[in-house]
């Protein structure tokens, strides 16, 4: 072969042209989950079974458990004023995220109380006008409250219920 690239020298295979494919790990090769062909599951979407989920390998309880990460998803757009309004009741959420949609007014959030503004005494998480955004990592199941520096501060929920 001649070399069309005197400079760069020799052209070599990437390296991943080099690597061997892998067997599978013993408890995966055989079959379909040796597991489940001495039991019976009972609809795989709820997995009713604890003792089933248990006895599964760990590579097949997450695939399980990310099929079943389903939800509802609404979106609640309201404004609010100087006064606490209760935004969404507790509920069972499995992801939520809650935006201040208002151009110059602040937000103020409380996740299981109400959040106050009386000028020296501030609680709650305060969102940035113009976007400011709360998601948090852990959903809350709790009642969220809203409060507004003034009257006309909007702001949009969005959540799945699960």
């Amino acid at each position: 072969m001649s070399n069309l690239f005197p400079i760069l020298g020799e052209a070599k295979g990437h390296e991943f042209e080099q690597q061997q494919a892998r067997p599978l790990p013993e408890n995966l090769q055989g079959g379909p989950l040796p597991e489940l062909q001495s039991r019976r599951a009972t609809g795989i979407t709820g997995v009713e079974s604890p003792s089933l989920m248990n006895s599964l390998p760990e590579p097949w309880r997450s695939l399980i458990y990310a099929s079943q990460r389903k939800g509802n998803f609404q979106s609640v757009v309201g404004t609010v004023g100087t006064t606490a309004i209760l935004a969404r009741p507790a509920e069972n959420r499995t992801y939520i995220i809650i935006q201040n949609t208002s151009a110059a007014n602040i937000l103020f959030i409380g996740v299981g109380y109400q959040p106050t503004n009386n000028g020296t005494a501030i609680t709650g998480l305060i969102l940035a006008a113009n976007g400011g955004n709360f998601e948090p990592a852990v959903i809350p199941q709790e009642d969220i409250y809203v409060l507004g520096n003034a009257a006309g501060t909007s702001f949009v929920i969005y959540l799945a219920q699960g």
